[in-house]
């Protein structure tokens, strides 16, 4: 099993080596020398209440946005909303592996249309995930409406900004 996990890591070594690669060499294509590239890290789990069946898929996010932007000026910083599909596909730097909350996590569309529903305004549930499932593509639920959710609000690092979140948070955790 051990040689196993060491295959599998040295060929992940192996992509991530490609990727950063490939990074460097995109510096030198035309138009993309300004190009940046940012991670969305975890900061905080907010609740609200929402009208699943009288608010469109607009209205929801904007109310996620506002919850989460007011968090990131209480907190100094820059916070939005987590996609829908940032969560499914845990590409958001921290983020727990479970919904820690005893509501449902809703991500910002795109990708957030659930199962049909013609008891709502947009005619379908939106997808979420529901206390204690996991925060990934298997804990995906696509039946949710409930008035109590809960929003993952991130904040975006450029890939300067988060080696510097990492370097430091390695040199604060030094003993």
């Amino acid at each position: 099993q051990t040689q196993e996990e060491c295959r599998t890591m040295e060929k992940g070594s192996q992509y991530l080596e490609a990727v950063r690669d490939l990074l460097m060499k995109m510096k030198n294509c035309p138009g993309l020398s300004g190009a940046v590239f940012q991670i969305p890290a975890f900061k905080e789990i907010a609740e609200l209440g929402i009208r699943p069946k009288l608010d469109t898929d607009a209205e929801i996010d904007a109310k996620l946005a506002e919850l989460c932007t007011t968090a990131g000026t209480a907190a100094g910083e820059e916070y939005r909303p987590a996609q829908q599909s940032e969560l499914t596909q845990r590409v958001v730097e921290n983020l727990p592996e479970t919904n820690p909350r005893d509501v449902p996590i809703l991500g910002v569309c795109p990708n957030c249309n659930g199962t049909a529903y013609q008891g709502s305004v947009t005619g379908h549930h939106r997808n979420c995930f529901k206390a204690g499932a996991g925060i990934n593509s298997t804990g995906l639920s696509h039946d949710c409406s409930q008035q109590n959710v809960a929003v993952v609000c991130v904040a975006d690092y450029s890939l300067a900004e988060h080696a510097a979140n990492k370097e430091e948070a390695t040199t604060t955790a030094a003993p």
